[in-house]
């Protein structure tokens, strides 16, 4: 006893294990597949907001350098070098551009001839450009040859960060230039910064510093650096801590970088995460709770099961024990057949014998007549009896070729005596044209037998059983119907169940019916009953048939 109930908790623990598994695995893969999904999509809104920041960027930067450009475009267009040589001209100039709002922008104007020569400047670094000859510088070299230049940021004879915009006139004699507020076009980076640890700067070719880091950075980590290879069009890329989104600009000579931490952008993703995860651990507990009720419920319903089969074992055994019983009495029939036949034989020959005989010649003629006939009357019955068991014998077998109605006819047989003793009448109606079926045949009697009995105690003394057979495109069906007091519906939703009886206690063990249910599942038909509108009950027994 001991031995079962741990049986049965170590069963409950491993359903209850299985049942959780099942319920709960699904549910983890597709929260993790959601957050992963979430997360993805997280990372795409960065990509998407880095790519939208750079391209800004670089259309006010692009639009910054273009007025500068433009602005000196129209001083050379404006004004002959007559006028701009002048440094009282020159200074009124740069005044005016004061007065205009754009104060600062530019921090001097510087007019050179084509000899590098300088012929005017106004602006605070007068005293540290004054005589410089710039035909050697390579920047000055370069604008007489592309008539537009922007250079890089650089110290030059200044000491100080800045950048400058060159242009000639349309013949290339004189060179004006300008040097840009290097503090305003930082200014222009400020807003780029994406999240407390983002970062955004503009490099040029050799990765040097063209704009201050927003982070004081002073050197290019491996990622930073692999950036410098020239791409078109905005590059987004990614080392799992930080998104990098660089585009070159300034006609490839600039590299603007925006650098962003991914984990400062993704509240929203970790506020969902959070929310899966509670989700998730409520929803375990729920399907821990239900996987443990499911396997009580199925255990306690095995444990019955088991019990159940027990007692249905038990009966089976005695089925068995009838079972070799039949068997017995077969090979008994097989034995009695033959001495039987003999007897048969002999009788003949004596009737024989006797009808050669002279009428007068033997005194009881009449009476040895009568005898042989008796003789040869009891040994055909005998002959019937043999029959009907050797016709139980084929219960050893398994599959053979059935006639149903000479299968009826043959169950019939052995219940003559017992309607016969309590006046029921049994009404045939077979269909001559049933094809014979292969299938168990004394499994079908069986449950045939089974159902009959039933007939016959439903019906009780002068009662009346209706058996018919007919053929349907893939079935042949067996009914017998009663003339009882039918069946109480309560009755009919348990009638097959197992050890369900309406008998007395000890007449019956409310298997058989059960067991009728069963054979015609497992030969491919089916059983059913219903209540006669006339009265009575009416089984169905189903079997399949090909043609």
């Amino acid at each position: 006893m001991r031995e079962m109930t741990q049986k049965y908790l170590r069963l409950k623990k491993l359903l209850a294990t299985a049942f959780f598994a099942c319920g709960i695995i699904p549910i983890i893969i597709i929260a993790s597949a959601s957050i992963y999904n979430f997360k993805q999509l997280s990372i795409n809104d960065i990509e998407i907001t880095a790519r939208q920041v750079v391209e800004h960027r670089n259309d006010v930067i692009s639009t910054f350098l273009q007025g500068q450009i433009n602005f000196l475009s129209t001083l050379i267009e404006l004004y002959p070098l007559e006028h701009l040589q002048s440094i009282e001209n020159l200074e009124k100039l740069f005044l005016a551009i004061s007065k205009e709002g754009k104060e600062g922008e530019f921090v001097d104007l510087q007019l050179i001839d084509n000899t590098g020569k300088q012929l005017a400047y106004v602006g605070p670094y007068h005293e540290k450009v004054k005589d410089k000859n710039y035909k050697e510088v390579p920047w000055f070299n370069e604008v007489l040859v592309r008539g537009i230049y922007v250079s890089d940021v650089f110290t030059g004879y200044r000491n100080y960060p800045h950048f400058v915009i060159a242009l000639t006139n349309p013949v290339k004699t004189y060179v004006v230039r300008a040097t840009i507020n290097s503090a305003i076009f930082n200014s222009l980076l400020l807003t780029a910064q994406i999240g407390p640890n983002g970062d955004a700067f503009i490099l040029n070719s050799n990765g040097e510093f063209q704009t201050p880091s927003l982070q004081k950075a002073t050197a290019l980590n491996a990622m930073e650096i692999s950036r410098l290879k020239h791409h078109s069009g905005t590059d987004i890329v990614t080392d799992g801590d930080f998104l990098y989104a660089s585009k070159w600009l300034n006609g490839n000579t600039w590299l603007l970088v925006l650098k962003t931490r991914i984990t400062d952008s993704l509240g929203g993703y970790y506020k969902y995460r959070d929310r899966i995860y509670f989700i998730v651990a409520a929803t375990a507990a729920v399907f821990l709770f239900i996987s443990i009720f499911i396997s009580n419920f199925i255990v306690s319903r095995v444990e019955k099961a088991e019990q159940e089969q027990t007692a249905l074992d038990q009966q089976m055994a005695h089925i068995e024990k009838m079972a070799n019983i039949g068997r017995l009495a077969a090979g008994i029939a097989h034995e009695i057949n033959n001495p039987l036949q003999l007897i048969q034989m002999q009788a003949g020959w004596i009737e024989e014998l006797l009808q050669e005989e002279q009428a007068g010649s033997i005194t009881h003629m009449e009476e040895y007549q009568k005898s042989v006939g008796k003789i040869k009357h009891h040994v055909n019955r005998a002959g019937t009896i043999t029959h009907r068991l050797l016709g139980f014998s084929r219960k050893i077998s398994t599959e053979y070729d059935v006639q149903i109605n000479e299968l009826i006819r043959e169950t019939l047989s052995f219940l003559e005596s017992e309607a016969s003793s309590n006046s029921i009448a049994f009404n045939l109606q077979f269909d001559d044209d049933l094809p014979t079926i292969r299938t168990d045949g004394a499994q079908v009697q069986q449950a045939l037998l089974n159902l009959i009995e039933n007939s016959l105690d439903a019906v009780g003394s002068g009662g009346q059983i209706d058996i018919s057979t007919v053929r349907t495109p893939t079935e042949i069906h067996v009914r017998i119907g009663d003339n009882g007091p039918g069946i109480k519906p309560e009755v009919l939703k348990k009638i097959w169940d197992p050890f369900f009886t309406t008998k007395d206690p000890g007449k019956g063990t409310g298997l058989g019916l059960s067991i009728c249910s069963d054979i015609a599942h497992k030969l491919g038909g089916a059983i059913t009953v219903e209540n006669k509108a006339e009265g009575g009950a009416l089984f169905t027994f189903k079997l399949p048939w090909k043609k």
